[in-house]
């Protein structure tokens, strides 16, 4: 009986098999990308930048205005403008905020989880408008700044305003006292004149009351 011929299987093939398997079985593992979590994701970097945009742009514009005229106003408009942008990073945090909560929900209600952090029924989206934002300290302390910047503002300007009043004030006095020093010189003046022209009237008739001769 001839002797069965056993096929000859390379030294490797088994390591091959083994690294297509344990690379099939991790792709299977490997999570799905979730397009709202990486939204989320994009969304708060965006609201990063931009609040580091603002801080920088107000750090450099509140020095410039110290050697501006009307300093205050600067600040003010400086503030704003931060104010201005810092809002557009909060709305995009809230944003991603709202997406975060919607899907942890959906998962939650997807998992028929029990625990008090995860519902066992949906829950509807919060409205644009009832989510609640945390306020922001740095935009309060910003608002208190601007508010005691403007009643300094205020004050300044009622200082100036009654500066120039009493500076009118006195300009005014004086011009009366020059024009009364001024009319009382006139009446002086024409009273010499008036008393020249009786003392030659009462030589002419004097002179004509003597005897010809």
């Amino acid at each position: 009986m001839p002797p069965r011929l056993t096929p000859h299987l390379p030294a490797f093939l088994p390591l091959l098999l083994a690294l297509a398997c344990g690379g099939a079985l991790a792709a299977d593992a490997a999570p799905e990308a979730n397009p709202e979590l990486e939204r989320a994701a994009k969304l708060r970097d965006e609201a990063k930048a931009l609040r580091r945009q603002a801080d920088d742009a107000l750090a450099a514009e509140l020095p410039q205005c110290y050697e501006r005229f009307l300093v205050n106003r600067c600040i003010a408009n400086a503030k704003d403008a931060h104010l201005e942008t810092v809002g557009k990073a909060r709305a995009l945090e809230a944003e991603a905020s709202r997406t975060e909560l919607a899907l942890k929900r959906r998962a939650a209600a997807e998992s028929g989880r029990t625990q008090t952090d995860a519902p066992t029924e949906p829950a509807a989206p919060a409205a644009e408008g009832v989510f609640e934002i945390q306020p922001d300290p740095m935009a309060d302390s910003t608002r208190r700044q601007r508010e005691a910047d403007a009643v300094r503002a205020k004050e300044a300007q009622q200082a100036e305003r009654k500066q120039k009043d009493a500076e009118k004030a006195k300009a005014r006095a004086q011009a009366e006292a020059e024009a009364a020093g001024r009319a009382e010189a006139a009446a002086r003046d024409r009273a010499r004149y008036e008393e020249r022209i009786r003392q030659r009237e009462a030589e002419k008739a004097k002179d004509a009351a003597k005897p010809a001769n």
